[in-house]
């Protein structure tokens, strides 16, 4: 193998190795995004509980008043019946006493269904609470140890493309360029030995005139089928 392709070879080795380590900083992201996601409908939720059960508290107080309401005009109609002269009175005001004692018991019976409905909806709310401390510490837990694993892989990432930028300097500038415009195509790979009579990447057959050069100078020679380069290997 020609000596300037062995130094290709290690400079697309430490390009292997940076993508495989920028991959993974870009997939600290989208867990982190989806602890924050988690965490906001996690409070969406409980808002809406909580939104619930305060409407239905002031329900609940609107009939408790008017409950209380009822009450004192009932105690009104009881001294007005105990007061009446005649059975015209009487009549009038027993009606009305009867009247007030039926909403006063449709409001004891609604006060008891709201109740009940407010009692879950108060025991939604705490669950919601708990889900959503549950989730903030799990997101302040996961924060602390993506954030240790970020700074670890770009501590990683520092020191191979250094590595990187010291071969590249083993390379001659228009091997190197060649090499740099392949891969920025978005492959990881750009280069490639023969594999017997073919593309080690996918298998184009090579004509023999450029197979005999490449064994024969060491030189790259670019795929015809896929574009990417070609070597020799001994």
């Amino acid at each position: 193998m020609h000596p300037d392709v062995a130094a290709l070879l290690a400079v697309q080795d430490e390009d292997v190795a940076i993508h495989q380590l920028e991959q993974r900083l870009s997939e600290l992201k989208p867990r982190l995004d989806a602890l924050a996601k988690a965490r906001a409908d996690a409070l969406a939720s409980l808002k809406k509980v909580e939104g619930a059960a305060e409407a239905e508290e002031r329900r609940r107080q609107e009939i408790a008043a008017r409950v209380a309401q009822h009450r004192a005009h009932q105690a009104k109609n009881e001294a007005t019946l105990s007061a009446v002269t005649t059975m015209k009175e009487a009549t009038a005001a027993t009606a009305q006493l009867e009247q007030t004692k039926r909403m006063i018991d449709e409001g004891e019976r609604e006060l008891a269904t709201v109740g009940q409905h407010l009692v879950e909806l108060n025991r939604q709310v705490d669950e919601r609470r708990r889900i959503v401390e549950e989730t903030e510490l799990a997101q302040a837990s996961a924060q602390e140890s993506l954030g240790a694993d970020q700074k670890e892989i770009e501590a990683q990432l520092g020191t191979v493309r250094a590595s990187r930028q010291n071969r590249a300097r083993a390379v001659p500038g228009s091997l190197l360029s060649r090499y740099e415009r392949i891969r920025s195509r978005k492959r990881v790979h750009a280069v490639f030995p023969l594999r017997g009579v073919s593309c080690g990447n996918c298998d184009t057959m090579i004509p023999l005139q450029r197979r005999s050069g490449m064994l024969g100078t060491g030189a790259t020679e670019i795929c015809e089928g896929c574009g990417v380069m070609l070597y020799a290997a001994d």
